[in-house]
């Protein structure tokens, strides 16, 4: 299983926050049956097409927003491609509510495809630039749905996802130009999300990549991340993504990532 993301081109990126492809090679021995898969959430909606080869299958999911781990089955010789929009962006690609959608997912009914989506179905391969077939259709086609983002929740959005969630509530609440009781009622209003949800899942999903991909030191870990502790992060692990972290990193070393942005 590979695993790829991508950062999307400089215009998109106020409201991408990455692409990224999964592959799932064809059974070796024709065995069929699915994979579980476990996501750890990153906090962001994402609009997901999936190809599965040998059921001639093509669908569309748009997801929402996860709090907590993901389980979904996988199939051998199965391309996901995704989109990862950012938090308050959903109403660019869907007229789904953003928060109605969290911690849930929507197959969207061929009858709804855009002809760039059937597009990005009928060209999406092992062989394919994910990076170059999202960025042509996305700059280049009428994608997205008439809407005015709120750039309140933008800039918020946008510190907490370069810092890693350790900005304070109140420096946030600066950055919007709002009181924090004000930010918090607009930002779980828009996203479904408590500010405090986004700000942990986002520490946690970067203080794991520091730790699997970077190898860092735990202890440097801890305190680049601001946690009491070993022990207050592994508690926050499970609390966030319901998983044990040996656990998660035995699984994902069955995936090889080539590429993280």
């Amino acid at each position: 299983m590979i695993y790829k993301e991508f950062l999307p081109a400089p215009s998109l990126q106020n409201k991408i926050e990455c692409y990224w492809q999964f592959i799932i090679p064809p059974s070796s021995t024709n065995n069929l049956q699915p994979i579980h898969h476990v996501v750890i959430p990153h906090g962001c909606p994402e609009l997901v097409f999936i190809k599965n080869s040998t059921f001639k299958q093509n669908f569309i999911v748009i997801k929402g927003s996860s709090t907590s781990k993901f389980n979904i089955d996988i199939y051998p010789d199965t391309f996901y491609a995704g989109i990862r929009i950012k938090p308050g962006q959903m109403k660019w690609l869907s007229s789904i509510s953003e928060a109605d959608l969290l911690n849930q997912h929507q197959l969207c009914p061929e009858s709804s495809w855009q002809p760039w989506q059937q597009q990005i179905l009928e060209s999406i391969s092992s062989d394919i630039n994910i990076e170059d077939l999202f960025n042509k259709s996305l700059l280049n086609e009428k994608t997205g749905y008439e809407y005015q983002p709120d750039l309140r929740i933008n800039r918020t959005v946008d510190r907490i996802i370069s810092d890693h969630g350790k900005t304070e509530p109140a420096t946030l609440a600066d950055l919007a130009f709002l009181s924090l009781r004000q930010l918090q009622r607009i930002f779980k209003k828009e996203t479904g999300m408590s500010l405090k949800q986004f700000s942990q899942i986002r520490k946690l999903r970067h203080a794991i990549l520091q730790l699997y991909f970077k190898q860092q030191n735990q202890q440097e870990m801890i305190i680049d991340h601001n946690y009491a502790d070993l022990s207050h992060f592994y508690k926050s692990f499970r609390n966030i993504a319901q998983y044990k972290l040996d656990d998660f990193f035995k699984y994902i070393d069955r995936i090889d990532h080539q590429q993280m942005v």
